[in-house]
C-alpha cells in the first residue's frame, strides 16, 4: 500500500474528559433525574484547562471525527481529568460507544494525568452542590478543607498506577488487539505487564523498584507504523517512604524527553532499531508520545527565563541533546501534547531534520485537534477546531449560582456565545488569577493594568534605564513634555496609527493576546481583531528598533516581552500544512 492509500488519522491531546455525571459517591446537582458532579468555575479560572466543558469537548471532537469517516483516532495522553478510578470506567465506555457504533480504533499513549508510579496516587476534588457551596470529594481523608460544606472519601476518585491504570483501557492499544497486523515492545512481543519491566533506583540507593514501560509500536493497517511512546518517567526519591507511597517519586510532569534521557535509554535504543526497520522495510512511520521532543514555544525559552523566571514553561523545555538523540535514532515526525499549545517546530543537523508537532488540548485556547492525511505529495495536517460547540445552559446557571455566592470575577466567561467564547475568556481570567499572580515578578504584574500602550510608546524613547517600581511615574512625567508628545508622532508616522489607539488598550490587555499567541500561534489570529493586530505589530517593531534592551530596567523587559510576541507570531505553519516525508520541507496550504 503507497503511502496516498493509508486512512486519515486523527489526533487528540490532552482531552482531560471529567465525567461531568459520573459516580463518586457524591448528590451532586439533580438535573432532569441525573447527578451533575460539576467542578467550580473559581478553580477553573486559576487552572491552565478547563473543567466541566471537557465532558462535551471529547463527544464534540469525536463526532466531527465520524463527519469525516475517519476511523484511525490516537490519544495523545491525559485523555482523562486525573486518572481516577471512576472517569477511567465512564471515559471507557464512552469510547466504547464510538468504537460500536461508528467503528473508531483509539491507540494511545499515557500522560502525567492518566496514571501515576506503580501504586498510583490520591485525589481531592471540590464539586458543587445545589446552592453554589461545595463538597470536598477525596480518596483519603487526609485532605483538609475548612472552606468545604462538606467531605465525601470514595476509592473512586483514586489514581491508579501501572499496570492497573491501563488495564482499565484494555482497547487503547496498551495491549495487543486482533486487528494489529504487527505489535511489539522495547522488551518483545509479549504484552503481559510483568515482561515490561526495567529498574529504577534512587540517588542515594534506599529505594529501587521495577516500573513498567507503556510503549509500543503497532501496525494498523498495512505499511503504517505507529511508534506509540511511554514518556512518563517516574524516578525514585532519597529517603525512607513506604513502599510504593505516592511520594517517593518525582513527578513526571517537568521530566519529558529530558528525563528519558537519562532513565530511560533503553527505550531509545528501541525506537533506532525501529526506525531502522522502518526504513528497510518501508514503512511509513510516524512517533507519538505525550511530550514534546523540541521546543513548541518558538525558541522563547531563553527569553522567559530573564522575563519571567523559572517558569513550568521553562522546566519543560526539551533540552537540546534530545534533539540531536531523536535524529540520531532516525525519528523524523514526531506528535505531542502535554503543553497545550498549537505549534510545529523543526530543526536539522546536516542530511537529518526532525519535526515536532504540538497538537492543542480540546479544553484550552484553542480548543482542537488534528487530522494527519497522507498525499502524494507528503503528509497532510489539518487543525480542527471546535469553537462552534454550545454552552451547556444547565452548567452555565449553576456557575452563575456559585459566582452569586462567591462573587469571584470571571469576566465574560458566563455570557460567552459558544465555546470558543468561553475559552477564549478562560485565557484573560488566566491571566488575572494565574499568571500574574503566581508566575510574573510582582512588580511588573503590579504595574501591566495602569500602563497603556502609549505608555510603552513612551517608554521606549527614555534614554536612562527605569525602575519598574517608578515606571508609571516617570513615564506620566515624560508624557507631559511637548517635546515627547513630539517624539512619539514621528515614531507613528509612517505606520497609518495614531497614539489615541495606543491608549484604548492596556499593557494586561496586551498580555491577554500575547498568551492567545503563545498557546495558538496562527490560530489565535481568529480571536484578535486585525486592527489590534496591527497596534501590536507597531509596538513591537518600535521596541526592536529601539535600543531598550542595551538601556536595561523596565525598558529591557518590555522589549523581551514583545520579541517573544513577535516569535509567536513568525513560526512555522501550525495550522494547515503540508511535510515532505523525504527532506522534512514544510509549506502552508
Amino acid at each position: 500500500m503507497s503511502s496516498a492509500q493509508f486512512p486519515s488519522i486523527a489526533v487528540i491531546a490532552d482531552a482531560h474528559f471529567h465525567d461531568l455525571y459520573g459516580d463518586y459517591d457524591f448528590a451532586g446537582v439533580e438535573v432532569s433525574g441525573l447527578r451533575m458532579t460539576a467542578r467550580r468555575l473559581t478553580d477553573t479560572v486559576r487552572s491552565t484547562r478547563v473543567f466541566n466543558e471537557s465532558y462535551f469537548a471529547l463527544r464534540t471532537a469525536l463526532d466531527k471525527v465520524v463527519q469525516r469517516g475517519i476511523h484511525q483516532v490516537i490519544l495523545l495522553g491525559d485523555y482523562s481529568d486525573d486518572g481516577q478510578v471512576s472517569t477511567l470506567g465512564a471515559l471507557g465506555r464512552l469510547l466504547d460507544g464510538y468504537s460500536e457504533k461508528h467503528g473508531l480504533i483509539f491507540t494511545a499513549v499515557p500522560g502525567n494525568h492518566d496514571i501515576f508510579g506503580p501504586k498510583g496516587r490520591h485525589h481531592a476534588k471540590r464539586l458543587l452542590n445545589p446552592d453554589g457551596t461545595y463538597t470536598i470529594v477525596a480518596s483519603d481523608s487526609a485532605f483538609i478543607d475548612e472552606d468545604a460544606d462538606g467531605m465525601v472519601v470514595t476509592d473512586k476518585m483514586y489514581c491508579e498506577g501501572y499496570p492497573q491504570g491501563l488495564q482499565m483501557l484494555p482497547d487503547l492499544g496498551f495491549f495487543r488487539r486482533s486487528s494489529d497486523i504487527h505489535w511489539e515492545t522495547p522488551f518483545g512481543q509479549d504484552d503481559a505487564p510483568g515482561k515490561r519491566v526495567y529498574p529504577v533506583r534512587s540517588a542515594d540507593g534506599t529505594n529501587d523498584y521495577q516500573l513498567m514501560d507503556a510503549s509500543y509500536l503497532v501496525e494498523p493497517v498495512p505499511g503504517l507504523w505507529l511508534l506509540m511512546i511511554d514518556a512518563n518517567v517516574f524516578v525514585p526519591r532519597d529517603g525512607d517512604f513506604e513502599r510504593g507511597d505516592s511520594g517517593a517519586f518525582v513527578d513526571s510532569t517537568n521530566a519529558g524527553w529530558n528525563g528519558m534521557l537519562d532513565h530511560k535509554r533503553f527505550v531509545i535504543d528501541w525506537m533506532q532499531d525501529v526506525a531502522t526497520r522502518a526504513k528497510n522495510k518501508g514503512k511509513m512511520l510516524l512517533t507519538f508520545s505525550h511530550y514534546p521532543m523540541l521546543d513548541a514555544l518558538d525558541g522563547t525559552h531563553g527569553d522567559e527565563g530573564h522575563l519571567i523566571g523559572n517558569t513550568s514553561a521553562v522546566k519543560r523545555t526539551p533540552s537540546s541533546e534530545v534533539a540531536a538523540t531523536m535524529m540520531d535514532a532516525g525519528i523524523r515526525i514526531h506528535f505531542s501534547g502535554h503543553l497545550h499549545v498549537n505549534d510545529t517546530a523543526r530543526v536539522e543537523k546536516g542530511s537529518s531534520w526532525l519535526i515536532n508537532i504540538a497538537v492543542p488540548s480540546l479544553v484550552a485556547f484553542p480548543p482542537a485537534f488534528k487530522v494527519v492525511s497522507f498525499e502524494e505529495r507528503g503528509l497532510q495536517v489539518e487543525t480542527i477546531g471546535i469553537d462552534e460547540q454550545i454552552i451547556d445552559q444547565t452548567l452555565n446557571d449553576q456557575y452563575r449560582t456559585e459566582i452569586n455566592l462567591t462573587g469571584k470575577m470571571v469576566g465574560t466567561m458566563l455570557d460567552a456565545a459558544d465555546y470558543g467564547a468561553f475559552i477564549s475568556e478562560h485565557v484573560d481570567q488566566l491571566v488575572v488569577h494565574r499568571y500574574l499572580r503566581r508566575e510574573w515578578p510582582k512588580d511588573i504584574a503590579r504595574i501591566l493594568p495602569m500602563l497603556t500602550l502609549g505608555d510603552l510608546l513612551t517608554l521606549s524613547l527614555i534614554e536612562q534605564p527605569v525602575d519598574i517600581d517608578a515606571t508609571i511615574i516617570l513615564v506620566h512625567a515624560e508624557r507631559g513634555r511637548p517635546e515627547t508628545i513630539v517624539k512619539i508622532q514621528a515614531l507613528l508616522a509612517d505606520t497609518d496609527t495614531g497614539l489615541e489607539q495606543f491608549d484604548k488598550m492596556t499593557a494586561q490587555e496586551l498580555l491577554g493576546d500575547w498568551y492567545r499567541l503563545r498557546m495558538g500561534s496562527e490560530m489565535a489570529l481568529d480571536r484578535i481583531s486585525a486592527a489590534r493586530l496591527k497596534i501590536y505589530r507597531v509596538l513591537i517593531d518600535i521596541f526592536a528598533g529601539s535600543n531598550a534592551m542595551t538601556t536595561g530596567g523596565a525598558q529591557a523587559q518590555f522589549a523581551l516581552m514583545l520579541r517573544m510576541m513577535e516569535r509567536y507570531l513568525s513560526g512555522l505553519p501550525s495550522r494547515n500544512f503540508i511535510i515532505d516525508p523525504a527532506t522534512g520541507r514544510i509549506e502552508k496550504v
